[in-house]
């Protein structure tokens, strides 16, 4: 599993850490485009002390509201190169072990993608046809917020 340094409200923070939010926003920028994470969009959410932000040389994820209620994995990449290995697994376990204790935490993916979240706990709850993308929602360990 790799390493992933952890930064949380990105607004202030040293000079390694503003190399790692440097990274993320070029690299989720050209990964998702301006409709998903427009650098002035990514940089507001990272400045939120409410957002975490991980990054790994291989992966990165930002999850809104982390470890609170209305939680949600806004983007998670994996390099092209590292694929196939678990990092996503492995970076999606740390996440919901790490983040998803006490809240569920939603997430809105490329339909294509949806078997990956399903074999983590996750269930689709929603679809957003015109965009082919479906909305997920994965089950807090405690139960405290899933609706039954």
């Amino acid at each position: 599993m790799d390493a992933y340094t952890t930064i949380r409200g990105a607004g202030e923070h040293s000079a390694e850490h503003q190399q790692h939010v440097d990274h993320a926003v070029d690299v989720l920028f050209k990964q998702f485009g301006e409709t998903h994470a427009g650098e002035v969009q990514l940089r507001w959410l990272l400045a939120n002390p409410r957002h975490v932000l991980l990054v790994s040389d291989t992966a990165i994820a930002l999850v809104l509201a982390a470890g609170k209620e209305g939680q949600k994995l806004h983007l998670m990449w994996v390099e092209a190169a590292a694929r196939g290995r678990g990092l996503g697994s492995d970076l999606l376990r740390y996440i919901l072990s790490t983040y998803a204790t006490d809240h569920v935490i939603k997430l809105q993916c490329p339909s294509n993608l949806e078997n990956f979240y399903t074999r983590h706990g996750f269930r689709r709850f929603s679809t957003v046809p015109e965009d082919a993308y479906v909305q997920m929602i994965g089950a807090a360990e405690t139960g405290a917020d899933v609706q039954r």
